[in-house]
C-alpha cells in the first residue's frame, strides 16, 4: 500500500500498524453515523450522536483486527510466520510471509475470518436482546451484528483475494493438485467479481454518488490485487525449472579463516565492496564474516583477531545446494533479511548467491 503507516503496537507478537488512509474512512464512517444513522433511530443530544458514531467505529475495526488476527492465528498454528497486520481504507489486511503448505491448511487460514466475524456478530446479536439494555447499546450492537454478519458474507464471495476466493483456491488446488494452476483460476474468478462491484457501483452513483465511488474503489481494489496475484503466479511458474546453479556467481573471494581482521577489512572489504564474504578452512566453507561482525573489534586489534574468531559459523540456513529451487531460495532470502547464499557441493564452496545477482537473473525472465 502507497502511503505512511504507523506501528500502535503488538497482538501475539504481531505488529498492528494504522494506515493513513485508515484515519479519513474513520471519519467518514463516524461521520455517516452521526448525522445520517443514529438520529434515525434515536432521539438524543447532536454531541450523542458523535459520541455513537466514534465508538461504533472503534468497535468496527476493533471487529475487522480479530478477523484478521483469526487469519493470523491459524497461520501461525502451521508456523507460517506474519509480518503484520495493518488497518486502513478498506478495513484490514494480515500479511502472511508465505503460503500456505497444504490445501488443507489454505482452506481453514481462509475460512477463520469469516467464522470469527459471524462469532462477533451473534456476540453482538446477544447483547442487542438482553433485558434491560439501554436503547443506546441495543443500537450499537444491533448494528455491529448486522456489519459483521454483513463482513464475514462479503468475504465468502469466491474471488481472489477475497477469503472466498482463497477457499476456491484451496478446493482447486486440492482437486487438481496443482497450486499455480488453483491460484490462477481463483484470481480470475476475483477479477470477474470486481468487475461486477464496478458496475454495481456505477448503477449506485445514479442515486448515490457517496456509495456508488466507495463500490468503485473497492472493485477497483480487488481486481488490481486478483491482477497482480495472477501475474506474480504467471512470474512464479516460469521460476519452477530454475535451479540455484543456473544463476549463481561462480567466482567466489573467500577469506581464509586464519586471516586478521585488518587484513580482511583493507584486502577484500575496502578492495571489493561487499557487504560480507564465506570464511573457509582448507577449501571448506565453515562460516560467514560481515563488515557488522568487524566493527565490533576496537582498532587496535584488528592486527591480532582473526576472522574466524568473529565469524558466524556455518549453520543449515547459510548454504544452499546448486539444484535447489529459485523459489524456494527466495523465500529465505526474504524471510530471513539475507543479502546472499553461499554455494557449496558439500562443503566446498562453488558459488555464491546475492539478491543483486538474483534479481538481475529475474529481471531477464520478465
Amino acid at each position: 500500500m502507497i502511503g505512511q503507516s504507523w506501528q500502535i503496537g503488538r497482538i501475539f507478537g504481531i505488529p498492528l500498524k494504522v494506515h493513513v488512509s485508515w484515519f479519513l474512512v474513520f471519519a467518514w464512517f463516524t461521520y455517516g453515523l452521526a448525522e445520517k444513522y443514529f438520529p434515525l433511530i434515536l432521539t438524543r443530544p447532536r454531541w450523542e450522536y458523535w459520541f455513537l458514531g466514534m465508538v461504533a467505529a472503534f468497535l468496527l475495526f476493533a471487529s475487522v483486527l480479530v478477523h484478521e488476527l483469526g487469519h493470523s492465528w491459524v497461520a501461525m498454528r502451521y508456523r507460517i510466520p506474519i509480518a503484520q497486520i495493518t488497518l486502513f481504507i478498506f478495513g484490514g489486511m494480515a500479511q502472511i510471509r508465505r503460503e500456505a503448505p497444504t490445501p488443507r491448511a489454505e482452506f481453514l487460514i481462509a475460512i477463520a475470518g469469516p467464522v470469527v466475524s459471524v462469532l462477533i456478530s451473534i456476540a453482538f446479536g446477544v447483547l442487542a436482546v438482553v433485558p434491560g439494555s439501554p436503547s443506546d447499546a441495543v443500537a450499537v450492537s444491533t448494528l455491529l451484528q448486522e456489519i459483521n454478519l454483513t463482513l464475514a458474507l462479503f468475504n465468502l464471495v469466491p474471488g481472489y483475494p477475497l477469503d472466498g476466493g482463497r477457499v476456491l483456491r484451496a478446493g482447486l488446488w486440492a482437486w487438481s493438485r496443482n497450486f499455480h494452476s488453483a491460484t490462477r483460476y481463483a484470481s480470475r474468478a476475483g477479477q470477474g467479481v470486481a468487475i461486477l462491484l464496478m458496475l454495481f457501483g456505477l448503477y449506485l452513483s445514479m442515486e448515490s454518488a457517496v456509495n456508488g465511488v466507495w463500490m468503485l474503489l473497492i472493485g477497483a481494489f480487488l481486481y488490481l490485487s486478483a491482477h497482480n496475484s495472477h501475474r506474480q503466479v504467471a512470474f512464479q511458474e516460469s521460476l519452477s525449472g530454475l535451479r540455484v546453479g543456473d544463476v549463481m556467481t561462480h567466482k567466489v573471494v573467500a577469506l581464509e579463516e586464519t586471516q586478521t581482521v585488518d587484513e580482511a577489512v583493507n584486502q577484500y572489504f575496502l578492495r571489493y565492496g561487499f557487504s560480507s564474504f564465506p570464511v573457509v578452512k582448507d577449501g571448506r566453507l565453515v562460516g560467514m564474516v560481515s563488515l557488522k561482525d568487524l566493527t565490533g573489534v576496537p582498532r587496535e586489534n584488528w592486527d591480532r583477531v582473526s576472522v574466524g574468531q568473529v565469524m558466524v559459523p556455518r549453520d543449515s540456513q547459510l548454504a544452499v545446494q546448486p539444484h535447489e529451487s529459485i523459489a524456494t531460495v527466495m523465500d529465505r532470502l526474504m524471510q530471513e533479511d539475507r543479502s546472499r547464499l553461499i554455494v557449496t557441493d558439500g562443503d566446498r564452496v562453488i558459488g555464491i548467491l546475492t539478491r543483486r545477482g538474483l534479481g538481475r537473473a529475474l529481471e531477464q525472465l520478465r
